[in-house]
């Protein structure tokens, strides 16, 4: 009867784990995309849906994000304004959330993206898009 004691012991401590996750905690890493973001003018250096590179359908537009939240995308033509907000409610990631209207091709940025990185140069943004899985990729490079 002991072994068999013994034995279940062994089981239920091997069973447990030093390294159990209590859900995926938000570090807020990426909160300095609230001050870098304003600083300067950005462009869209990177962005692909799946297998579809749409980053020509940005090369004329400058982005100024302000404080306030709001942004605008000018070229020689227009401007066209929405918001952006940074977000850390989600346990699961950090996100950049961008809204303008629908208007193409700015429907392709609309979104809540995972913030992948970000650096004085560099935010790198990624999003599991639609029902199929593919993986959309947008990354502003600061000019």
């Amino acid at each position: 009867m002991k072994r068999i004691l013994i034995l279940l012991a062994i089981i239920v401590f091997a069973s447990c784990s030093s390294n159990d996750d209590s859900g995926n905690v938000n570090t807020n890493e990426f909160e300095p995309i609230k001050t870098t973001l304003p600083q300067g003018e950005w462009m869209v250096s990177k962005l692909i849906d799946g297998q579809s590179d749409h980053t020509t359908d940005f090369e004329s537009f400058i982005f100024n994000f302000s404080e306030d939240g709001t942004v605008a995308a000018t070229n020689d033509l227009f401007t066209e304004s929405g918001t952006w907000a940074y977000d850390n409610s989600s346990n699961s990631a950090e996100k950049l959330v961008l809204l303008f209207s629908e208007t193409t091709p700015f429907d392709e940025i609309n979104d809540d993206w995972d913030i992948v990185s970000v650096s004085n140069s560099k935010i790198e943004l990624s999003d599991v898009s639609g029902g199929n899985g593919d993986v959309k990729l947008l990354t502003f490079t600061k000019l």
